[in-house]
């Protein structure tokens, strides 16, 4: 499973195609809304246009006729249908308790007003209309509740069950004293209501649908950057095992060619190797032998002028300087096999080793897992680093440090140190700073060199640095994998 980090190329294109995603879907609604709130204001037009007209008419309907007569006809109208409105006529005007104030409310009734001066021809100043809710709507003189009235009059078609919508009242005078009550449902009696257009049940199939396009694009993501998470990890295990596997060339054309070229580094990585460990052995047996001989020879030399000491001495020296050279070409032992190492047993073998020379080993900590490594490789940097500090101070400490993340291995002397400014010479071959760690003599100046070389060849690293007070701190941070 690979890291969720927005450094990567797996992460970014699962945000990118999650963001096009929701990007798509909010611009989609964004133009849905758009439309239906189009569809929705143009609907509010005409039933406005269409009850100012039916309001209009039934308004010159009452006016044709003379006042004594207009009650009859209202009754007549109540008892035998012919409107779509409840009409009264009172002595006064009626209060009306409004609605909630809303955009679409007063669209509504400015398109009203329009209308019905349109149909009337005239402007009708003291026409008053507005939206009030039945189970509070006084219709006639004395409070008469439109509820109180009987349900063959009004309440089986302006009031609704369960949620009675608004009601539209408009009041007019009509003569002296008169005023005109009419009271109407819309022909959609919700359009005033809060509309939803993305119901709960449309909510949860986007919601279920964007899941499913997230969850495909994941996958899609994984599938596309597997591979090149599987040459990355190849890269990374190269440095520690040149003996990999060659990776499978498939996927898309740019995967396959890319794990072609690392197949083909691969390979020709191998082959340098091959053609060093032969220039190596080549090495080893065309030097030693003649050092041999040179060596036997002076052994066998008649010594009058003194100088054979001199000679055996220099010939030991040339013989060193040249197991020193291919230990150093040597040293990441890349013939080696990774296996689990117990570093506790490990530590406890170098204190064992060191004990017999005379210097004891202080331990502290202990690995609480087995690392992952080189066994022969891995002695061989701790020892080289112990047996430093040995030489150069009379106390030696190894402390373990362990995590999941990371193994440190601190040996610690009390010697003299080294010079800030040459830390980073000392892991140069043959580099050796007898003036300031001058307790021994010997040695090639190759141990530290070959330790680092084990480190990085674990995908770790090997730092020096001086104690406050005295003493050097030798470092080996090896990562787990």
């Amino acid at each position: 499973m690979p890291r969720f980090s927005f450094t990567s190329l797996y992460s970014r294109l699962l945000a990118l195609m999650v963001l096009g995603l929701i990007s798509a879907f909010s611009f989609s609604n964004y133009v849905w809304l758009y439309f239906l709130e189009g569809q929705r204001q143009q609907q509010g037009e005409s039933m406005a246009r269409d009850m100012a007209f039916s309001v209009g008419s039934t308004m010159e309907f009452i006016r044709a006729y003379p006042r004594d007569y207009r009650h009859l006809i209202i009754n007549q109208l109540r008892d035998m249908g012919g409107s779509r409105f409840l009409v009264s006529v009172n002595d006064n005007f009626i209060p009306v308790e409004p609605i909630r104030d809303s955009l679409t409310k007063q669209q509504f009734l400015d398109q009203f007003q329009r209308s019905i001066e349109e149909k009337l021809g005239q402007r009708l100043a003291d026409l008053n209309v507005e939206f009030a809710d039945p189970r509070f709507l006084h219709v006639y003189e004395a409070d008469i509740r439109l509820v109180d009235l009987p349900p063959r009059w009004a309440q089986n078609t302006l009031i609704l069950e369960p949620d009675p919508p608004p009601v539209l009242v408009a009041q007019v005078p009509v003569g002296d004293g008169e005023w005109l009550y009419l009271a109407g449902l819309l022909p959609d009696p919700y359009f005033l209501s809060e509309n939803e257009y993305l119901d709960q049940g449309q909510l949860f199939f986007l919601t279920i649908l964007l899941i499913v396009l997230v969850t495909i694009a994941w996958f899609v993501v994984r599938w596309m950057t597997r591979p090149l998470s599987n040459l990355a990890a190849a890269a990374r295990q190269l440095g520690t095992d040149i003996h990999l596997a060659p990776l499978d060339e498939k996927g898309t054309r740019e995967v396959k060619e890319t794990a072609r070229a690392f197949n083909l580094m691969q390979e020709r990585v191998l082959r340098f190797v091959d053609d060093r460990e032969r220039l190596f052995s080549a090495i080893s047996h065309d030097l030693k032998t003649p050092i041999t001989r040179l060596r036997l020879r002076a052994e066998m030399m008649d010594d009058e002028n003194g100088v054979k000491p001199s000679m055996i001495k220099d010939l030991e020296e040339l013989e060193a300087m040249v197991k020193g050279a291919l230990d150093l070409g040597r040293s990441t032992d890349v013939h080696e096999n990774t296996h689990p190492i117990d570093i506790n047993q490990m530590v406890n073998t170098l204190k064992d080793d060191l004990a017999l020379l005379g210097y004891p080993l202080e331990i502290r900590g202990m690995a609480r897992w087995p690392f992952y490594g080189k066994p022969l490789a891995l002695k061989r940097c701790l020892s080289n680093l112990v047996h430093n500090a040995a030489f150069y101070g009379t106390q030696v400490k190894l402390e373990i440090v362990d995590s999941r993340q990371e193994l440190k291995i601190y040996v610690v002397d009390n010697g003299p140190g080294i010079p800030e400014s040459d830390i980073d010479k000392v892991f140069e071959p043959y580099v050796r700073l007898e003036t300031s760690r001058n307790r021994n003599t010997g040695g090639a100046g190759l141990g530290l060199s070959i330790a680092r070389n084990i480190a990085h060849a674990h995908g770790g690293q090997l730092k020096l640095r001086n104690r406050i007070s005295t003493g050097l701190e030798a470092a080996v941070l090896l990562p787990r994998r």
